[in-house]
């Protein structure tokens, strides 16, 4: 039964891509779908995106690790508790009858847009590919497979998970401009406080 606050409304291409991606399928792609929505694939790919910035960049990466631990807590925040309270869209797995929509992993009953596995996966790749654009050859593939994993596990329409992305992405977009904004605002200042230099006799 779902919460009083929420609504079920979706798009009719929202429902054919769910139940295209969510269909039954092999064993091995339902692994994949539960492996990549899972806390400790999202955590583990945050590490590993950190390790290799800071084994990258070395001691210059102290700005580019703040922004992205500041993109992923920033975008996770806001989405459970202003966004998702805001929109109140009811969960696939909770609209659906049971006959529709297979449930690989339980879900809360809690607004499903946007997708905040999708949004911290995207805020991740967009600030990670903004310091190394390189790496959005695999960052942004893995945002992909996060995001399109919760309409595999049967807990998120596709509109949420592109809402999600989209969200993320502009989180860690304002997140490393900014910063790098302030860093260059703070610098200036520096400057212009230091004495000049004294003149020769």
């Amino acid at each position: 039964m779902s919460g009083p606050s929420l609504v079920d409304f979706r798009w009719g291409w929202d429902e054919a891509i769910f139940r295209a991606v969510n269909a039954e399928g092999s064993s091995w792609l339902d692994a994949v779908w539960v492996a990549a929505s899972s806390r400790l694939f999202g955590v583990a790919t945050l590490v590993a995106f950190a390790a290799w910035l800071l084994a990258r960049l070395k001691r210059g990466a102290l700005v580019p690790l703040a922004q992205l631990a500041g993109a992923a807590a920033l975008t996770d925040a806001f989405g459970a508790r202003v966004l998702k309270p805001a929109i109140g869209r009811m969960r696939p797995s909770f609209a659906l009858p049971d006959h529709l929509v297979r449930v690989l992993l339980p879900a809360a009953d809690v607004g499903s847009m946007p997708s905040l596995h999708s949004a911290n996966a995207f805020a991740v790749a967009t600030a990670v590919t903004l310091t190394v654009p390189r790496a959005g050859w695999v960052a942004f593939p893995v945002a992909l497979l996060i995001g399109a994993s919760r309409v595999g596990v049967g807990v998120h329409w596709p509109s949420d998970v592109l809402a999600g992305a989209v969200y993320g992405a502009v989180v860690g977009a304002a997140i490393v401009f900014g910063s790098r904004g302030a860093l260059s605002r703070a610098a200036g200042v520096q400057a212009r406080s230091q004495p000049p230099p004294a003149s020769g006799a």
